[in-house]
């Protein structure tokens, strides 16, 4: 086994581990905006969730870094026909998280990065990320990685006058 990080296609045996990082995330979205409150889905559904996301590669990217012989990044696209523009195709981002002790080691780049070229096998040209209006740690990261506002979301809850 090397001692360095390797980038790959999420596995089966990878679903309890990318269950706890993307939960990690999750609860880290809260605290941006309560708007993002956490529920506590049945395990059960979270892992069909992943385990449909692994079959489905034509509408879903699902990689993870291994590192110590354990999944402790996880990047997850969802991709998208756009019908009304071109490219007609495009992959969001919308699950992103490196586990702490493996940050600040170029992972979440490099987990970008094999990202890219897994769509360009995929011939898919245009990328976007979703992530909480907060959340400036991932403002910062997607900013310094050429990314720029395409489109806004507005939210709220019904009832709050």
């Amino acid at each position: 086994m090397s001692d360095e990080p390797e980038i790959r296609k999420m596995k089966e045996s990878d679903v309890g581990a990318v269950m706890d990082m993307i939960h990690r995330l999750k609860l880290l979205n809260q605290e941006f905006d309560p708007t993002f409150q956490v529920a506590e889905p049945p395990a059960d559904e979270v892992k069909e969730s992943l385990r449909e996301a692994i079959r489905q590669e034509k509408q879903y990217i699902m990689l993870v870094v291994e590192a110590e012989g354990k999944a402790v990044g996880v990047v997850k696209a969802d991709i998208h026909n756009r019908i009304y523009y071109l490219p007609r195709q495009e992959a969001r981002i919308t699950e992103f998280y490196v586990m702490p002790e493996f940050r600040r080691k170029m992972l979440g780049k490099k987990l970008i990065s094999q990202l890219y070229s897994e769509l360009g096998r995929r011939g898919i040209t245009m990328v976007s990320a979703e992530f909480p209006s907060l959340n400036l740690i991932a403002l910062g990261f997607y900013k310094g990685m050429g990314y720029r506002d395409i489109v806004s979301v507005y939210g709220r809850h019904l009832g709050d006058e």
